[in-house]
């Protein structure tokens, strides 16, 4: 059984693949404040479509952050796998968190000084 977080985002595919790394790190670090388990190093494999999370919080090991889309707009699908025995844990908390800023930080644009 999996949780399923999806996010429409603003950015295209070349966006999100020159910056899916460092935001499913961010996001990572983010949620490990709402887990009961401690953030280690990220360890990821690349996938067609996105990152498989191998290791850097035992609550989202082995979680898929894959995306489609257009020129304007990607659909980023973030599937934790999920077990009865997580209901009642801070599991969702985290992945919910974890999805979220993983979805923040795709969309950042960067400052430019004027």
């Amino acid at each position: 059984m999996k949780l399923i977080l999806t996010h429409y985002i603003d950015a295209s595919p070349a966006t999100v693949t020159a910056r899916l790394g460092a935001a499913v790190s961010a996001g990572l670090d983010a949620a490990a404040s709402r887990s009961a388990t401690r953030r280690s190093d990220t360890v990821t494999t690349t996938l067609d479509d996105g990152i498989h999370i191998d290791g850097g919080l035992d609550a989202l090991t082995g979680t898929d952050c894959t995306f489609t889309g257009t020129d304007h707009l990607t659909e980023l699908r973030v599937e934790v796998p999920w077990s009865p025995s997580d209901s009642g844990t801070t599991k969702l908390w985290a992945a919910n968190r974890f999805a979220g800023v993983v979805a923040e930080q795709l969309t950042a644009r960067e400052l430019t000084a004027a």
